[in-house]
């Protein structure tokens, strides 16, 4: 009975002993003075769960005895070269028993093993080791990039770029950044991101990081600089409660007396304006890229023999001269390099050379030039009416434009139209470049009355105005056709003596003008083209050329025709006749008329005004 029994206990022992498992690396190197993570995750029996546990670390270096490199509970048991040095990066309960040292040293080069034990007195040395390599040269994970020289302008700003990269396990680490500048074999400090007091009193309120250094962005920006600045710079990272690191070589910063070539304007030498009008002087800035977040002022100054007066002020506009106030400011957004002047309602006296100044809160400021001159013209410039087709009784839109490349005070455009013309405007502002192009377009409905008249477009400015005027050619159909012949006007009929030379005139009123022809019994007798009066010509009358005319006037907006009859006349004296009057046939054998006439139409002769007659 007891052997049976010891021989369910020896089972049941071997069962828990497959609970009690490890898993590091055989080996981990790590370089001199960095930090190194010894990977460690391990499992125990379950009726252990909710026990408390402490974890160590040994480091076997010595075959006869074991240092504790790490102890959770009581830290004063770990052996002196590891104080303040190791941690765990996890955490028990959670089987994680990685173990970190920080500031490796050549001397904590060996095997390492990870122990854990019990309240209740359950332990457990996991095995087998891993060995800890501790090499002398750098760690790839380490790497910094800087330039080997960076020059600054002396009074000016610099930023020496910089990017850093570290051991992937420190990435959640809290940290921090210091920068040095090596002065006569010793390192001051001249930026430190968690206490600044640190700092090198002629660095204090003059450093700052302008990236963040989880981004690994180390880069460090120096204002103002002077010419004691000048030497090398490098930076160090600290982690809490992990390693440090220097990063080299060093960047050597330069300090110029001469102009930095960040400092530049383009601004055109000259800028003409018509009085009354507005006028932009363009103007683009730029600066050392360290003052990009930088607040600023710009300034720009108008200079008179001797003496420069301030035309604008971004901050301060009571700094302005008073002939200025309310008239200027700056079309566009100083942080995007743009330092365009707008100057309103142009007076004579601002005629001038111009230029301009920016203002940095932390005292950098530079003064552009060249300057650039404004001249003041007289105002000239005046507005477009674009032609239109104007058809009496048709709808039409008349369009007005006024360019100009001042986005100042807006011009206006207004119409002046016939009293009697009714319409409507509409207005619209768009832009191509630097061109602001305001359009008015009037609508309105014309009629031939409107012929001949004028139709004024005026642009206004607060001082002064200029207009277009078109004069108002309305297209119409032929209307008021007439037809002349010597003094007779409008005749349906008319009487030419046989033989003799016949002109008539037919005219029309129209725009455009009409295309006239003649024509007598179907037969194109004459023609004009684009002539409102047309001539019918006729040598020599005879009884042939009796009959019908008409004259059709035409455009392309309609057409008008009329007629005219033409009768033959002769002399008469004693003579037989035969006279067909009314389909009757007379036959007159001698009759007396004295001075009286026959009048021929066609084959037929009519008698008229008979003083006498006598049948023989």
């Amino acid at each position: 009975m007891i052997g049976k029994s010891y021989f369910l206990l020896s089972l049941l022992q071997v069962g828990l002993l497959q609970e009690w498992k490890c898993y590091t690396p055989s080996e981990v190197t790590a370089q001199e003075g960095s930090c190194v993570q010894i990977r460690c995750n391990y499992s125990y029996p379950l009726y252990l769960a909710n026990q408390p546990r402490v974890g160590i670390w040994f480091n076997n270096k010595e075959q006869s005895s074991s240092s504790i490199a790490f102890h959770s509970e009581d830290h004063n048991q770990e052996a002196s070269q590891f104080h303040d040095r190791t941690r765990l990066s996890g955490d028990l309960k959670d089987g994680d028993c990685s173990l970190i040292i920080n500031n490796v040293r050549k001397e904590d080069t060996g095997p390492y093993y990870f122990r854990i034990e019990f309240a209740d007195k359950n332990r457990y040395s996991f095995y087998p080791v891993t060995w800890l390599q501790v090499s002398a040269e750098p760690s790839q994970e380490w790497k910094g990039d800087t330039p080997q020289n960076v020059t600054a302008q002396e009074g000016s700003c610099v930023q020496i770029p910089c990017r850093y990269t570290y051991p992937s396990h420190l990435q959640t680490h809290s940290r921090g950044g210091v920068w040095f500048n090596e002065e006569r074999g010793r390192s001051l400090i001249a930026f430190h991101s968690k206490d600044h007091r640190h700092e090198m009193p002629r660095f204090r309120h003059r450093t700052r990081l302008p990236g963040n250094l989880k981004d690994g962005d180390c880069s460090l920006i120096i204002t103002n600089i002077r010419q004691e600045d000048t030497g090398p710079y490098y930076f160090r990272i600290e982690f809490d409660n992990g390693p440090s690191y220097s990063y080299h070589p060093v960047t050597r910063l330069r300090v110029s007396a001469e102009p930095s070539q960040e400092w530049k304007v383009d601004t055109p030498r000259e800028v003409t304006a018509q009085e009354g009008s507005c006028v932009q002087i363009p103007c683009q800035y730029s600066y050392p890229s360290c003052l990009g977040n930088q607040p600023r002022v710009g300034i720009w100054f108008n200079k008179k023999q001797s003496s420069s007066f301030i035309a604008f002020h971004s901050k301060d506009h009571n700094g302005e001269m008073p002939r200025f106030r309310n008239r200027t400011r700056l079309s566009g957004d100083l942080k995007d390099g743009d330092c365009s002047l707008t100057i309103n309602n142009i007076r004579r006296e601002d005629a001038g050379p111009y230029y301009f100044r920016v203002e940095f809160d932390n005292k950098n400021s530079y003064t552009y030039q060249p300057t650039t001159w404004l001249h003041v013209s007289d105002f000239t410039d005046k507005p477009t009416i674009f032609p239109a087709e104007i058809i009496a009784g048709k709808c039409v839109n008349i369009i007005c434009t006024f360019n100009t490349t001042c986005n100042g005070t807006a011009p206006v455009l207004t119409w002046d139209t016939p009293t009697d013309v009714t319409g409507s405007v509409s207005n619209t502002v768009t832009q191509l470049g630097i061109t602001l192009t305001y359009t008015s377009v009037l609508t309105l409905i014309p009629s031939l009355k409107h012929h001949g008249q004028n139709l004024t477009c005026r642009v206004r400015y607060p001082s002064v105005s200029s207009e277009r005027i078109l004069v108002l050619t309305v297209q119409y159909a032929p209307q008021n056709l007439s037809m002349t012949y010597f003094d007779t006007f409008d005749a349906s009929w008319i009487n030419i003596t046989e033989g003799n030379l016949t002109v008539i005139i037919c005219s029309v009123e129209s725009f455009p003008a009409s295309n006239l022809t003649w024509r007598h019994l179907n037969v194109t007798m004459n023609r004009t083209r684009s002539n409102n009066e047309l001539w019918l010509v006729i040598p020599r009358v005879t009884s042939r050329a009796t009959g019908d005319y008409q004259c059709v006037a035409e455009n392309e907006h309609g057409a008008v025709e009329g007629s005219i009859t033409i009768a033959l006349e002769r002399e008469c004296t004693d003579f037989n006749i035969s006279l067909t009057y009314m389909h009757t046939q007379y036959f007159l054998h001698k009759f007396y008329i004295g001075k009286e006439k026959l009048y021929s139409y066609g084959d037929e002769i009519i008698l008229k005004h008979f003083i006498a007659m006598k049948y023989i």
